[in-house]
């Protein structure tokens, strides 16, 4: 089952709000719980059981470290929860690609090979890994409690508003929320207008452009043009953006009417000014994940290694950030999925990293405020080829086509093919509110309005919030017509 689903939005979410609403707030976590695996069941039938057994082996754990805390087997309690949680991400979702990895080598030296069919991927199991490990890791730091009752931790790891796609929000951030569990009117009104603007983000902005991406990315590499090259790019570069910013507004909104405040996961990206702001922007609930989680114990672990003020000439300090700048991309392309397409992806940000690091910021910041927006959204794009291709010689040959050294004759396929009213005006909207222009409008407009005296101000003000009311309602209904018309595609991130 997904958000952006008929039956999701007219008899799934309906039925749990009044029932989450009507309940004494004592039974409320039992309602949550119990919808969040009836959601799991719809979509991963039998894998609900992976999701009970994860959400009661973590809780577990952290009883465990608790326990044993002062004690010298904490250390290998700890390691144990990590090496499930990692083992069984790896197990699902790395195997086949090992074995399809190992295979020639096994043949090159003359042993048998390995023949292992692929394993099916249950639904959100890298967001569920991740939030599992940063519950283990935060309790073994003592960063947080550990939490006792086990009803609370369910919701926190298999609530079904952030259960497949996040944001991953830290157990410290959810867990006076879960307590608390408090519910009103305007949290619930905050919440619905999210969830629709995430709807028509998905269903008007992202699925539109879908096709376009997915017909050119399906073109034979050396029959594509500059042109062609371009148009698919810079679809699914928004396509990308607005289906998981979409979800991800989806989810926040849900989470608020339950009386949840989610982490935020987008700050508009692609006006972003270098590489790294790119990240502080792009899917921030990830980034802080890698950050706290991963690049930070890799630079204290390096630079506690490097016992002089520099090695080979280069600061200590600076390879800490290098290595763990290097790592962390390279292991966040691999999270994103099993093909080497993905962990060149990350190892190309790590690179861009390290570049802007190493003096690349300094020339950034001499250069024009637009050009540096355009440095980065043409790094971007390049990263995003590698992220939407197949295999990295069809990435190869697609970047050549982009910078017009295509073989492609422009005959058989080109971009007026793929282009017609409905995708250049919704494109063109994508494009303007992926920036923070219409934001700094309504500021402006609020601003107005705020400042009117008089007898007109109170109708001015109800007025405005009238229009807006009556604008989401029409999004709703587009975003609903476009359900029922079929033209839905799946979450990109429903594959990682």
């Amino acid at each position: 089952m997904e958000f952006s689903s008929l039956i999701f939005i007219f008899q799934f979410l309906p039925v749990f709000l009044v029932l989450f609403f009507t309940v004494k707030k004592e039974a409320r976590s039992l309602i949550l719980i119990l919808a969040s695996l009836l959601f799991y069941y719809w979509g991963e039938g039998g894998f609900v059981l992976f999701l009970l057994g994860s959400i009661l082996v973590n809780y577990l754990l952290g009883l465990w470290i608790n326990h044993t805390r002062r004690k010298r087997w904490v250390v290998p309690v700890f390691l144990l929860g990590l090496g499930l949680n990692i083992g069984w991400l790896g197990f699902f979702k790395y195997t086949h690609f090992f074995f399809d990895n190992l295979n020639p080598l096994l043949k090159g030296i003359g042993l048998p090979t390995v023949s292992v069919s692929p394993i099916h991927l249950p639904i959100g199991i890298s967001f569920i890994t991740f939030q599992a490990l940063s519950y283990i890791i935060d309790v073994y730091r003592e960063r947080n409690p550990v939490e006792n009752h086990f009803l609370n931790f369910a919701i926190y790891l298999g609530s079904f508003p952030k259960l497949i796609m996040g944001p991953i929000t830290p157990y410290h951030k959810m867990h006076s929320q879960i307590r608390r569990m408090e519910i009103n009117f305007e949290d619930f009104a905050i919440g619905s207008k999210r969830f629709m603007i995430g709807l028509g983000k998905k269903l008007l902005i992202a699925d539109k452009l879908a096709p376009v991406a997915n017909q050119i990315f399906s073109i034979p590499a050396p029959q594509q043009t500059a042109g062609l090259a371009w148009l698919g790019i810079v679809s699914f570069t928004l396509q990308i953006y607005f289906d998981f910013a979409g979800y991800s507004d989806m989810a926040i909104g849900i989470g608020r009417m339950c009386g949840f405040t989610l982490m935020e996961n987008f700050n508009f990206p692609y006006v972003a000014r270098s590489i790294k702001d790119f990240w502080r922007r792009w899917h921030i609930s990830l980034a802080h994940w890698l950050r706290d989680y991963l690049f930070l114990p890799i630079a204290y672990s390096v630079s506690r290694r490097i016992k002089a003020e520099r090695f080979l000439g280069i600061k200590a300090e600076n390879w800490a950030y290098y290595l763990g700048s290097f790592v962390t991309m390279t292991l966040c392309g691999l999270w994103h999925g099993a093909n080497w397409t993905f962990v060149f992806w990350g190892t190309f940000y790590g690179i861009l990293l390290i570049v802007e690091h190493a003096g690349g910021s300094i020339v950034l910041k001499r250069l024009w405020w637009p050009w540096r927006i355009a440095y980065t959204q043409m790094m971007v794009m390049v990263a995003w080829v590698f992220f939407r291709s197949e295999s990295l010689a069809y990435a190869l040959q697609y970047l050549k086509a982009m910078f017009g050294f295509g073989s492609g004759s422009g005959l058989e396929y080109y971009p007026s093919l793929y282009l017609d009213a409905e995708v250049i005006l919704f494109g063109l909207i994508g494009l303007l509110i992926s920036t923070p222009l219409p934001g700094r409008l309504k500021t402006l407009l609020q601003t107005a309005i705020l400042k009117t005296t008089g007898p007109g101000r109170y109708w001015i003000l109800h007025g405005a919030r009238f229009l807006v009311t009556v604008f989401l309602v029409f999004i709703f209904i587009l975003s609903v017509m476009a359900l029922v018309s079929g033209t839905y595609t799946p979450f990109i991130y429903f594959r990682f």
